[in-house]
């Protein structure tokens, strides 16, 4: 089947027995929705795990309507991103079932299952098995930097890779995006950014100090754009916890627990 994301919105939502409003609770307006669904507007992909996720849609049958579109990996990836943040096991579970059935390349299924390896507790740090896995496929590329696929392939598989390659991998990014990491896009710079964040939270944890100013200084050269507010904090966060600065430390944390994201600062180095 080969649908737009539109007609297959559409598809859904009249299947719900829904209404345009209804369906969209306020995630977008109505009229840009009803764009979308006529194909004369984009759809962020953010905005679309949202729908995806309030409306109950099966990530499965997405995944089977849309497998030849490349737009379906990062839907995947951010679908994956939610559930661990809420500790979905069974939906992360649901997903991998479905991705070894599915024609997506094999970076999805290994991120689902290191996703599902640590929301089981399992230690994974040192898992020599799975850094081989993660090393073919980001080696496969030359210019693995610039794909998106493999920077968050990376970016989850931190804890299974010994730190003298990680440190490797990791200068190589920050060669390539120190000094222009402020006017790449949203995405492209949110994507930096969470690389950073759990590369210093490893660091943190394993007393490695190789490239920590180099990380925090990348941080703090993101644009000023509000929707990046979380990322400069962190690089703040981080900052205060490698020098000590306790008091200012716990303040991030507080704040962020103040804001609701207390599952989020449960993974923080401390």
């Amino acid at each position: 089947m080969n649908m737009k994301l539109g007609e297959y919105l559409r598809e859904e939502r009249k299947k719900l027995g829904l209404t345009q409003q209804d369906f969209v609770q306020n995630i977008i307006s109505v009229s840009q929705y009803s764009r979308v669904e006529n194909g004369e507007q984009d759809l962020k992909v953010s905005d679309f795990v949202k729908l995806i996720s309030i409306n109950n849609l099966d990530i499965n049958q997405l995944i089977q309507t849309f497998q030849n579109n490349t737009q379906i990996k990062q839907t995947v990836l951010e679908t994956l991103a939610q559930a661990f943040y809420d500790r979905d096991l069974t939906k992360v579970k649901k997903i991998k079932d479905y991705l070894k059935q599915s024609s997506l390349d094999n970076s999805l299924l290994l991120r689902t299952e290191l996703i599902i390896l640590t929301l089981e507790n399992k230690d994974i740090s040192h898992n020599k098995n799975l850094e081989r896995q993660f090393s073919e496929e980001l080696n496969k590329f030359d210019d693995w930097t610039n794909d998106k696929v493999f920077l968050q392939l990376f970016g989850s598989s931190m804890l299974i890779f010994d730190m003298d390659r990680l440190n490797i991998y990791m200068n190589k990014i920050l060669s390539e995006y120190t000094n222009k990491i402020y006017s790449l896009s949203f995405e492209d710079q949110r994507r930096i950014a969470g690389i950073c964040i759990n590369y210093l939270n490893r660091c943190y944890s394993e007393k490695n100090l190789v490239l920590v100013n180099k990380s925090i200084n990348l941080l703090n050269k993101l644009a000023r754009n509000p929707d990046l507010l979380m990322y400069r904090l962190l690089g703040k966060y981080f900052k205060y916890l490698f020098n000590n600065e306790n008091v200012k430390k716990d303040q991030i944390l507080d704040l962020l627990k103040d804001a609701g994201y207390e599952k989020f600062t449960i993974n923080l180095a401390k």
